[in-house]
């Protein structure tokens, strides 16, 4: 079950980004993502106010975008060097977005999932995981 839920999650053309602003208020996006040895990678402008707050404060929730079937992955982000050339083939094939001759957009996200929380309206119960739980089911994954 957890496999189809990350291979739903990974497919899924958007996701919608929780972050938290130094003001404590909170901030959420719809961005596009690919999921890449268990972890959630998004690219970003430098400035945008979600590359900020992550850098002021690690926290965020990535979700599902369909609130019928709820997917909704907690984690800690934070900016990683030397990953585009890794994630542009996953971009560019999910997305038809060469990340690596983008010049605005230049900040890779890396968010290690530390929940995911799952269910949808024929489900009894929401099924909960731990980001351990994660990491285990994506050892021979192709990212999404």
């Amino acid at each position: 079950m957890l496999e189809t839920i990350i291979e739903k999650f990974a497919a899924s053309e958007c996701s919608w980004l929780g972050t938290v602003r130094p003001s404590g208020k909170p901030h959420t996006a719809p961005i596009w993502h690919v999921w890449y040895g268990g972890r959630v990678y998004v690219v970003a402008q430098m400035t945008a106010v979600k590359t900020r707050n992550i850098q002021a404060n690690p926290f965020v929730t990535i979700t599902y975008p369909d609130p019928t079937d709820v997917i909704i992955i907690e984690g800690e982000a934070r900016l990683v060097a030397g990953m585009t050339a890794v994630l542009q083939p996953h971009f560019q094939q999910k997305y038809h977005w060469d990340i690596a001759s983008d010049g605005e957009y230049t900040a890779v996200i890396e968010i290690t999932p530390t929940k995911l929380m799952a269910w949808n309206a024929d489900a009894a119960q929401r099924q909960t995981w731990t980001g351990e739980e994660l990491s285990q089911t994506d050892k021979n994954r192709t990212p999404g």
